[in-house]
C-alpha cells in the first residue's frame, strides 16, 4: 500500500459517516421540517422541494468539511432562507394561493365534527396570522421541536428574545382561541 492510497480513503470514510449522520438528521427532521414550511405559507409539494433542497446542501456542506457544529438548527436555516426565497419569487407573488390543510380533515368524522374541526383550524390560523412575523416564526419553530437557542440560530435573534416572543405568541393565541 503506497502513502498516496491512505489519504484518499479517510475522505470516503469521513464522508461515508456524514451521509449517515445527514440521513439520520434527515429521518429526525423531515416532518417537522415539512409542518414548519407549510405554516410559513409553501404547498406541501414546496415544502418538500425545499426539505430535499436542504438536506443535499446538507450533504454538500459536510462533504466540503463544513462545520458540523449544530446541524439541526443549520438545516432549519438553509430550508427557511430557501422558504422566503420561494415566497418572493415572481411566480409565487403572483400565482394562486393554495389552502388545503383546511380541507385535510378526517373523512371518518361525522359532518357536524368535521365542521366544528375546519372553525376551530380556520379560527386557529386566523390568530396565527394576527401575530408579529417574529412570534409566528418563534412560535412555529418551537413547534417544530427546536430549541430557543437554536431558534435564535435560525433566525438571528437572541435566546431571550426567542423566549419572549413564544410567550408573547402563546399569550395571544390563548386570548384569540378563548383557550
Amino acid at each position: 500500500m503506497t502513502d498516496d492510497s491512505v489519504p484518499l480513503g479517510l475522505p470516503l470514510l469521513r464522508l461515508a459517516s456524514d451521509s449517515c449522520e445527514a440521513s439520520t438528521l434527515y429521518r429526525e427532521l423531515r416532518k417537522p421540517l415539512l409542518r414548519y414550511l407549510v405554516s410559513l405559507g409553501l404547498s406541501s409539494d414546496e415544502a418538500q422541494d425545499v426539505v430535499q433542497d436542504a438536506f443535499v446542501s446538507l450533504q454538500r456542506h459536510l462533504a466540503s468539511g463544513g462545520s458540523q457544529e449544530n446541524m439541526r438548527s443549520w438545516v432549519f436555516r438553509v430550508a427557511h432562507n430557501r422558504a422566503r426565497n420561494r415566497q418572493n419569487s415572481y411566480h409565487r407573488r403572483f400565482g394562486e394561493p393554495l389552502d388545503t390543510q383546511a380541507d385535510s380533515i378526517a373523512d371518518d368524522a361525522t359532518p357536524e365534527r368535521a365542521v366544528l374541526e375546519k372553525e376551530k383550524f380556520q379560527q386557529l390560523r386566523k390568530a396565527i396570522l394576527l401575530l408579529t412575523p417574529s412570534e409566528r416564526e418563534c412560535l412555529l419553530l418551537r413547534a417544530g421541536g427546536l430549541r430557543y437557542r437554536e431558534i435564535g440560530d435560525v433566525l438571528g435573534l437572541a435566546t431571550s428574545t426567542v423566549g419572549e416572543a413564544v410567550e408573547r405568541a402563546i399569550k395571544k393565541l390563548a386570548e384569540k382561541c378563548n383557550v
